[in-house]
């Protein structure tokens, strides 16, 4: 009997031990899975634009005029300007929303284009293959793949479809000149957030966006799905510390009876 009961109470500590570290290891996976995430993003932003500037109308984002660049020029502190074109596409064949972006720095030939991993996976591509898409005016698009971007970049390109500027304002619709948004570059970081405030005084209608405030809003998004996981998890956490509390405490009264 005295045999049987130590092996009883050898399986319950070992109970105890798999329970313990079960919990260990869910927690520590939460907090390194958005540490990761958090580094990941930090990475990605590195070398992305100090400012983003957009245009806001009735409290949305618009175009941005022809004649914004010109203005921006004339504030000093201000190292580079570039314009950007880029767009979202839902796709009702797989029904998801991809992005659609014309790039300055890589020439994408007209009637081509370069899709992500996840695209090139859920419509089944790879270089060579043609593709339809309808835009938004009703016209149907057919363009051929020239290539599938990197995995290693899935992180951020996932969901990106890359086109030429021609083929970009075709298929968008966009007048001559408009931009989606400018990218800024400042000649001393540490004025960074005096140019925004230059910008934001010359152009009312325009919203200055800091890369800083971008981290920052990453890091927040992070931080409270980590919170919601944890919240979740405390459950559990608080029913093990009771049931590791009692086993401390002494002997139950079953083992007391015994």
């Amino acid at each position: 009997l005295a045999h049987d009961k130590d092996h009883f109470g050898a399986r319950k500590n070992l109970g105890l031990l798999l329970v313990y570290t079960l919990l260990v290891f869910v927690l520590a996976s939460v907090a390194l899975y958005t540490h990761a995430l958090r580094q990941e993003a930090a990475q990605v932003l590195r070398h992305s634009p100090e400012i983003v500037l957009q245009r806001m109308v009735a409290g949305r984002h618009d175009l941005i005029p022809p004649d914004y660049q010109e203005r921006i020029g004339r504030i000093r502190g201000v190292q580079t300007i570039e314009g950007r074109l880029w767009g979202y596409y839902y796709d009702p064949v797989v029904k998801a929303n991809y992005t659609f972006m014309a790039p300055t720095a890589e020439a994408v030939r007209s009637g081509t284009l370069v899709v992500g991993p996840a695209v090139a996976r859920s419509r089944g591509l790879a270089t060579g293959n043609t593709i339809s898409f309808r835009a938004y005016s009703g016209k149907l698009f057919a363009f051929t793949v020239a290539g599938v971007l990197p995995h290693a970049s899935e992180l951020v390109s996932a969901d990106l479809v890359l086109m030429s500027e021609a083929d970009f304002r075709a298929f968008f619709e966009y007048p001559a000149g408009h931009h989606t948004d400018i990218a800024l570059s400042v000649a001393n970081p540490l004025e960074v957030r005096n140019v925004a405030a230059k910008l934001a005084a010359a152009l009312p209608d325009s919203r200055p966006i800091l890369r800083e405030e971008v981290l920052r809003t990453y890091a927040s998004i992070f931080d409270w799905r980590e919170g919601i996981v944890l919240a979740l998890l405390s459950a559990a956490i608080f029913a093990f510390a009771i049931l590791a509390w009692e086993k401390a405490s002494g002997l139950s009264a079953e083992e007391k009876r015994e």
